[in-house]
């Protein structure tokens, strides 16, 4: 079985990917992407199969003897935090690139790559919303990059993610405040209204 730290990696890169899809296909949303992604058995045999270490991340799976395909159980883990990275991504993005847009010296944040730009969500996403410390995510995100991104994007984002680590704390703080408000205004709704 892997390691808790590459089976993170693993669902970082399977997230990157599902996010990546997500922009390639408008059309898609996320709840069938990753229903597709985790529950389709011909997705998931595609998925087991792809034997090229920097292709597809290989999701580990089980094949029952009447021939049902499902994600194997020590892969549910896997499938959870991909599932709750995505989510946090394609729920809170208009925040995300509101906070990445003030960032980028002498370039548009507009102008920056698909895969850099999902990276750079994806960390922001995971060290705000999910609460994953900035040095972990830091790092997986540049190694990621590495397979994924421009060959020199890596210092880019690294630049773009330490920015962002110095207003850090205030990005938490407003994150909290605003779900405060939000479960305050539902308790406070009067019945039936909308």
């Amino acid at each position: 079985m892997a390691s808790s730290k590459s089976s993170r990696r693993l669902a970082r890169r399977k997230a990157f990917e599902l996010l990546f899809e997500l922009q390639q296909h408008p059309g898609l949303d996320a709840p069938r992407i990753l229903e597709r992604s985790f529950v389709d058995p011909d997705v998931l045999e595609v998925y087991a199969q792809d034997e090229d270490a920097d292709g597809y991340v290989v999701i580990p799976i089980r094949v029952a003897p009447e021939g049902a395909v499902t994600v194997a159980p020590q892969a549910e883990g896997i499938k959870h935090f991909v599932g709750e990275l995505v989510t946090a991504v394609v729920t809170h993005t208009k925040q995300i690139d509101t906070e990445l847009s003030k960032y980028p010296e002498d370039w548009s944040y507009e102008r920056i790559g698909t895969s850099e730009r999902i990276l750079l969500q994806l960390a922001v996403a995971e060290m705000v919303y999910l609460g994953t410390s900035y040095k972990v995510v830091i790092d997986e995100i540049l190694d990621i990059a590495k397979l994924y991104a421009q060959e020199d994007a890596t210092r880019f984002i690294n630049g773009i993610l330490g920015a962002v680590v110095r207003n850090l704390p205030a990005l938490r703080q407003s994150t909290t405040s605003q779900e405060s408000i939000s479960q305050t205004q539902g308790s406070n709704r009067v019945d039936g209204a909308t």
